[in-house]
């Protein structure tokens, strides 16, 4: 009886990993990164190795308390299974000191706001000087977990450098828009929350780096999706978020769409974090010529409402010197996921009409987790959802389909005179798409 059950305990395990080895293949051949083959393998195969495991070594034990620690040392680590990242999302349900990152939540060039996570609200102060200037002065706010300080009156096309005494007295380097159009470069890209505890979102960000070394970014652009959920229990995500972000927000500003996930229904967390002038989740600003137009498709877009009323007025009344209206939203005017749900028809027919009209140049669009450039009659339409979430959108070409392609990704973008070139990087610097787009005023 026992070599039976001996035997059995031995099927029941293999055959897990058979069936996870199976599956594991399969979704390597739709996605073929290894993670694709590892993450099944691992998974079914613990659900039958484990409990296998137990049993045989319950069986072979000599004593009752062989037995005994057996068992107990299989509790343990479900048990750890089980309660460590519930113990990982408690230590984070206080914000730790993180950052700093920059956003602006007034005209670039002019103003800067500093921003980070304190663990214990103290006063927020900052310090900054101008270029090599000894000259420090100060900026506060009030004592918070989320400090956001507006840096205020400088000079357009300054270099600076500021400091924050609460975290260390660190210097980080930031500049200033300038005051008439030039040359510049900016990254772009989405959806690098994580799914199931898994995000590349790092991998991406050291690409970015890698690329900003050669060709520095004057600020970074997230079409939305930074965290799976906004609220308790999720704070871990912030704080990760940050720490990825940090080595490049810390010296430029960093400006995000919302997007359905750190919404949730409850943007409340994402307004905590941000502060971009105002409490609407849409806005624009201007750099350097090109026009910027950063939209909400998590409140209401639809024609009459007080969304698309700023939208039309905004793409109106542009700066005289614009050589380039760029829009950037999370969910995209099309898509050819095969997943219907993630297209919406109506939304592209009461936006696209409009974009056409008033100069769109290029809009640029997440929720999708793969990158698509899609040519419109009008103006280029990219996808550029692979900020690191777990990958598993396959969209296939459709009649304007440029290029399409299932991978972490981010896409540079150079602005030199009246050409915009726009390159969309894999992880490892290989170009997946370049095309330029030129402008019409």
């Amino acid at each position: 009886m026992k070599k039976f059950a001996v035997v059995g305990a031995s099927v029941w395990g293999t055959a897990w990993l058979i069936a996870g080895a199976v599956l594991g293949v399969y979704m390597y051949r739709h996605i073929s990164h290894p993670f694709y083959f590892v993450l099944p393998f691992l998974a079914l195969g613990i659900l039958g190795v484990v409990p296998a495991s137990l049993a045989l070594l319950v069986m072979r034990a000599r004593s009752w308390k062989a037995r005994l620690a057996t068992v107990a040392l299989h509790a343990a680590i479900i048990a750890l299974a089980v309660g460590g990242p519930a113990a990982w999302r408690n230590y984070y349900e206080t914000p730790r000191n993180g950052g700093p990152y920059l956003v602006w939540s007034d005209d670039p060039k002019t103003s800067v706001t500093v921003c980070w996570t304190a663990e214990t609200p103290a006063s927020g102060r900052v310090e900054y000087a101008a270029g090599g200037s000894e000259e420090w002065k100060t900026a506060e706010c009030p004592a918070a977990h989320n400090p956001k300080v507006k840096i205020a009156g400088l000079q357009p096309g300054g270099k600076y450098r500021y400091r924050i005494p609460v975290l260390g007295g660190q210097e980080f380097p930031f500049q200033t828009a300038p005051a008439a159009p030039e040359d510049f470069s900016f990254a772009v890209y989405g959806d690098n929350r994580h799914a199931g505890g898994f995000s590349w979102h790092g991998s991406v960000i050291k690409a970015m780096q890698r690329e900003d070394a050669a060709t520095p970014f004057r600020f970074i652009v997230n079409s939305g999706d930074i965290v799976e959920r906004p609220g308790k229990g999720h704070g871990w995500q912030w704080a990760t978020f940050l720490r990825d972000i940090t080595p490049l927000a810390a010296s430029r500003p960093y400006e995000v769409s919302l997007g359905n996930h750190e919404s949730g229904g409850k943007p409340e967390p994402f307004d905590e974090y941000f502060d971009y002038g105002h409490p609407e989740h849409w806005r624009a600003f201007d750099y350097a010529g090109v026009h910027f137009i950063m939209l909400s498709t998590e409140d209401d877009l639809k024609p009459g409402s007080p969304q698309f009323s700023w939208l039309e007025q905004t793409l109106a009344t542009p700066p005289t010197d614009t050589r380039f209206t760029v829009v950037t939203l999370h969910k995209p005017l099309l898509t050819h996921d095969p997943r219907g749900r993630y297209n919406d028809p109506k939304m592209r027919a009461e936006l696209e009409p409009l974009f056409a009209e008033k100069g769109v140049d290029i809009v640029f669009a997440g929720h999708v987790h793969a990158y698509e450039h899609h040519h419109l009659p009008a103006f280029e339409h990219v996808i550029t959802g692979g900020g690191g979430v777990l990958l598993w959108n396959k969209p296939v070409p459709g009649p304007e389909t440029v290029k399409t392609e299932t991978v972490w990704h981010f896409c540079a973008v150079d602005v030199k005179g009246k050409t915009m070139s726009v390159r969309a990087l894999r992880t490892d610097g290989s170009v997946i798409d370049a095309f330029e787009v030129r402008s019409r005023r």
